[in-house]
């Protein structure tokens, strides 16, 4: 990847895809693309819980530019573009397998079994280094359970929970110990020839919460978990990190380019 001056890693769904896709949700997309074409020192990479196949197939919907870098798996898996396609960033998933500690996702959700309000999601929504639930309402009332039972299975693994308000359900994604969106950030960081300051991180929801407490700067939509939105304004508080931590009052891609103009990286 060529060396940019500034780079913008984004969630996608509840950030830059909006929920609703409404002709004016689409419009603001539209918007914040154009304004991001006019600024081609700024790249681009979108960090989200998607395989990198319906991660494509997302941003072709709602007509979302070719970035960068991917970051798919909820942070269990990068890509990097080269030559018009995409490749895997070989020594980032060695490190994965490593973190994994040697187990297979199908041994860690036999150490979880069957519990009540807990289901596994989809097949295509599980990864190599990614095992992902559903819970009924929000996940907080399950961790303790299911870190007991991986306990019991000798797992070390990252618990990363957060919340759909359209759909009422929680999300669990189970990844290797001490890896989430935050960890390949870092990685992008240290791999895309910036400086710290001229990284911005955009997200709506609690698996962007690491990252979002990074120390990076961060743009939280307007559309973002009132819970998330506490929890961030507190915690940036006590790491004396509130002056990088923009709460956009739009939500979606509105409020992304919003905090893009907050932080100057669009002129």
């Amino acid at each position: 990847m060529s060396i940019t001056r500034t780079l913008l890693a984004s969630d996608l769904d509840g950030t830059l895809i909006p929920l609703e896709r409404t002709p004016e949700r689409l419009r603001e997309v539209a918007e914040l693309v154009a304004a991001m074409r006019g600024e081609p020192a700024l790249g681009l990479a979108y960090v989200t819980g998607r395989h990198l196949s319906l991660a494509r197939a997302g941003i072709a919907e709602v007509g979302l530019p070719t970035p960068d870098w991917f970051v798919c798996d909820v942070g269990t898996s990068v890509y990097r573009r080269r030559n018009g396609t995409f490749e895997v960033d070989e020594r980032y998933r060695q490190a994965m397998k490593a973190a994994f500690g040697g187990l297979k996702g199908v041994q860690i959700q036999s150490a979880i079994g069957a519990m009540a309000g807990i289901e596994l999601q989809e097949e295509e929504k599980q990864a190599e280094f990614k095992v992902s639930y559903y819970t009924n309402g929000r996940p907080d009332g399950f961790l303790g359970n299911v870190r007991s039972r991986l306990d019991r299975a000798g797992a070390t693994v990252n618990l990363v929970a957060s919340y759909d308000p359209v759909s009422k359900r929680g999300l669990l994604d189970l990844l290797p110990s001490g890896v989430a969106k935050d960890h390949a950030v870092r990685y992008l960081h240290d791999h895309a020839g910036i400086d710290e300051d001229q990284l911005v991180y955009a997200g709506d929801s609690g698996n962007d919460r690491a990252a979002m407490l990074a120390g990076y700067r961060v743009i939280v939509v307007g559309n973002a978990d009132a819970a998330l939105k506490a929890d961030l304004a507190d915690q940036s508080a006590a790491r004396g990190i509130t002056d990088r931590m923009y709460f956009a009052e739009h939500p979606y891609a509105r409020g992304v380019l919003e905090g893009l103009h907050h932080f100057g990286f669009l002129s």
